[in-house]
């Protein structure tokens, strides 16, 4: 909920975020109708006009809806006054990850337009996703969220991305929860608020410390075919890729397809790693239906004292060791 243009604020009772800001100050009873009106907006799916009795005035209050990708409402903007004299000071973009973990984002809501990132036309992988951001505060108990076994109900932090059409920083608040969708599978739905206006971006992401030294400091020549990564053990989500050769670079944006044969393997790759134990094994991948498969090698480093199962992996194509 976005309460008078407010900054970032954690998940809370919805009453207790109105209570923090100057309503209460009209009158004893306005967080109360605040809250019903919030409600009431999300029951009916539109925007909603009420007026409040504060003291001896009648205050105009509107409540608009931010709908997601699929038509649910993803957060509510409550603000004093008619919906004309709203001034949506906070750019806020809804999106929804589907069980493919892809990110779909609904239509930008707000007085000026957020990061060019974040488009309508076309899904995100997560991993395509984290390649744009710079600075993400609890990137794991964000990952958490998609653990197929146990997963985080919420998320709320900070993120900081490289804007590719202004070439500028900017700080964003991303508030995300997982949910049972409508097909009775959990689902991940989310906004997210640019505050760059408000609060400078900060520049600092630890976990990127252990990406593999060999990709960071290799020459491009070097690294030709070559790419690193850390991978979340548990999900089995990429997440950091550093990948500098054109050939390799598109498979960040799209989910791999494993030869069946080769499934095995990997999931002993898996475990082997899960238990502490460094690994050395091959395997195909394709990206779309009935293409070739391309034989990946892969090599990897399980991370210790982390939240979260973590592990460092170097991968390359047929012919091309690293």
């Amino acid at each position: 909920m976005i309460a008078n243009s407010g900054g970032q604020r954690r998940f809370q009772r919805v009453f207790r975020a109105l209570r923090e800001t100057s309503w209460p100050a009209l009158g004893p009873n306005v967080a109360d109708q605040g809250l019903a009106l919030v409600h009431r907006t999300i029951r009916e799916n539109q925007p909603v006009t009420a007026h409040f009795q504060a003291g001896n005035q009648r205050l105009p209050v509107s409540c608009l809806p931010v709908f997601g990708p699929s038509g649910t409402v993803h957060a509510v903007r409550i603000h004093t006054g008619t919906p004309e004299e709203v001034v949506r000071q906070v750019p806020l973009i809804p999106l929804e990850f589907d069980t493919s973990l892809l990110a779909h984002f609904g239509s930008p809501d707000g007085s000026t337009p957020i990061s060019a990132l974040f488009s309508t036309d076309v899904p995100w992988t997560l991993p395509a996703i984290l390649e744009h951001v710079l600075w993400i505060d609890e990137k794991l108990d964000l990952i958490a969220l998609f653990d197929p076994i146990e997963p985080a109900p919420r998320w709320c932090e900070s993120l900081v991305v490289d804007d590719p059409a202004t070439k500028t920083r900017r700080h964003l608040w991303m508030a995300a929860r997982s949910v049972i969708g409508p097909q009775g599978v959990p689902i991940v739905r989310a906004v997210i608020a640019d505050l760059t206006a408000m609060t400078p971006p900060p520049s600092w992401d630890p976990l990127a410390e252990h990406l593999s030294p060999r990709t960071t400091y290799l020459s491009p020549r070097a690294t030709r075919d070559h790419g690193s990564t850390l991978m979340d053990l548990r999900t089995t989500l990429m997440h950091s890729v550093i990948c500098h050769d054109p050939h390799l670079a598109p498979w960040r944006h799209a989910n791999p397809q494993l030869h069946p044969e080769d499934l095995r393997a990997a999931l002993i790759a898996v475990a082997d790693l899960t238990a502490g134990r460094s690994v050395t094994f091959s395997l195909r991948v394709r990206f779309i239906d009935h293409g070739p498969w391309t034989t990946l090698h892969v090599s990897g480093s399980p991370l210790a004292n982390y939240s979260r199962p973590q592990a460092s992996i170097d991968f390359w194509i047929e012919n091309s060791p690293p």
